[in-house]
């Protein structure tokens, strides 16, 4: 019989409501969805961040030794005429033909392309009429990549399959605590991997979400610090070579292509030394030393130090708390990137503790603007080139002293830094 009708006695048959599916687990399915909907976000957000990363580490430190080789080969070959070294030629039929165009006029360059035999990491340097070329296989590297990039899809999954478990019964007076492990997996989502949420009171199932999350983000975050660690290593080891050869560089005898490798001798080991500057940053191993100080006679001296034409207007000093070196550092950086990417008028305002550098050229890109600066990202071309760590090595100064350093575009055009420093609470007006 259909359990549509009814067989009570005196009464007319009509129709039941159908029941809906699971109806007092529906709150529960529902707050089941949006934590595998957060924990699959957050995953794949950190998993490729992570993936990127590593993939671009890999390739910065493959393009400085793949440098170092072809470096090397000009100094042998303005020493003797002669090319020698495994996988250097001169003229190579191989040359990607825009990586031949574009180094001409004595410039250097690296380009990784897809062969048939798989990929290959160019680097060439123009002599004269000719290309001094460098061949690197790049099929372990890419190999690394994959195993790196299975290891964490592994993670992220599995990572998202045990938060996702965690949607059992919750009330609706566990929404605050799901706004707070929700809030925290967005600023891990943005980078801040040292948030956690900690210890949550109320539900076991609200307290294992909020330890799966934290496990996960432990993990990922060791991962990463493995991956910063093993470039700071590489760059320490790199540190004596360099010097090495900026050292043989500074014997030559004088002459353009003398000229040229010191020049790319001393460009490698700035390089280097940002790289551990950026490393000890993101180690946070050092300490700022805050004290009450009026910078405005200070960014006259960073100024002057610089030797960069920069206008200098203080509308006001008032004493802030800071580390007068790190913030050396900053303005510097500051100024060197304006004059390097922007386009003159450069100015530093210096108003109720915020030091503004503005310059008048095309524009932060849209990427730092949204995201921060990055290592290694040099921005629109119009903006010129570089090693995108000026930037990145300010905003961790300024972090470390408790300073914030924003970005944007004004609407006249150019682009301005500004740097709000913390005043000092115990200085009287």
């Amino acid at each position: 019989m259909s359990d549509s009708l009814s067989i009570a006695s005196g009464t007319a048959p009509r129709p039941r409501r159908r029941p809906h599916p699971f109806p007092r687990r529906s709150l529960q399915l529902r707050i089941a969805a949006l934590i595998a909907g957060v924990a699959c976000v957050l995953a794949s957000g950190l998993g490729a961040l992570v993936a990127v990363t590593a993939s671009h580490q890999r390739l910065d430190l493959n393009r400085a030794i793949v440098l170092g080789r072809l470096e090397a080969a000009l100094k042998n070959y303005a020493a003797t005429s002669a090319v020698t070294g495994d996988n250097v030629a001169l003229d190579a039929p191989g040359v990607p033909p825009e990586l031949a165009r574009g180094v001409t006029g004595e410039r250097f360059a690296t380009q990784l392309t897809d062969e048939p035999s798989g990929p290959v990491l160019w680097a060439a340097a123009g002599i004269g009429p000719h290309t001094l070329s460098v061949r690197s296989d790049y099929r372990l590297e890419k190999k690394a990549d994959a195993r790196f990039n299975r290891s964490v899809a592994i993670l992220v999954v599995g990572g998202a399959a045990a938060i996702s478990t965690a949607g059992l019964p919750l009330a609706i007076p566990l929404s605050a605590r799901l706004r707070r492990v929700s809030q925290t997996a967005r600023e891990i989502a943005d980078g801040r991997l040292d948030a956690r949420i900690g210890h949550v009171e109320g539900a076991r199932e609200v307290t294992e979400l909020a330890a799966s999350v934290d496990q996960m983000a432990n993990s990922l975050q060791a991962r990463l610090r493995a991956e910063q660690r093993f470039a700071a290593d590489v760059a320490h080891e790199l540190r004596t070579p360099a010097a090495g050869l900026l050292a043989a560089a500074e014997i030559l005898p004088e002459s353009y292509e003398a000229h040229l490798i010191r020049g790319r001798a001393e460009a490698l080991c700035d390089l280097i030394e940002e790289i551990l500057e950026v490393s000890r940053l993101d180690a946070q191993v050092d300490s700022p030393d805050l004290e009450p100080h009026h910078p405005a006679e200070q960014l006259h001296r960073v100024v002057a130090s610089t030797g960069l034409p920069t206008t200098v207007d203080v509308l006001d000093d008032a004493a802030v708390l800071t580390d007068p070196r790190r913030l050396d550092r900053i303005v510097a950086n500051l100024l060197v990137n304006a004059h390097r990417h922007g386009a003159a008028p450069v100015t530093l305002t210096l108003h109720h503790g915020t030091v503004a550098v503005c310059d008048s050229g095309p524009g932060f890109p849209a990427e730092l603007l949204a995201e921060g600066p990055r290592p290694f990202r040099t921005g629109t071309p119009e903006r010129g080139k570089g090693s995108g760590l000026g930037l990145t090595i300010a905003a961790g100064h300024a972090d470390l002293i408790g300073a914030r350093l924003e970005f944007a575009n004004p609407p006249g055009g150019g682009a301005r830094a500004m740097l709000t420093l913390p005043l000092d609470p115990d200085a009287t007006e």
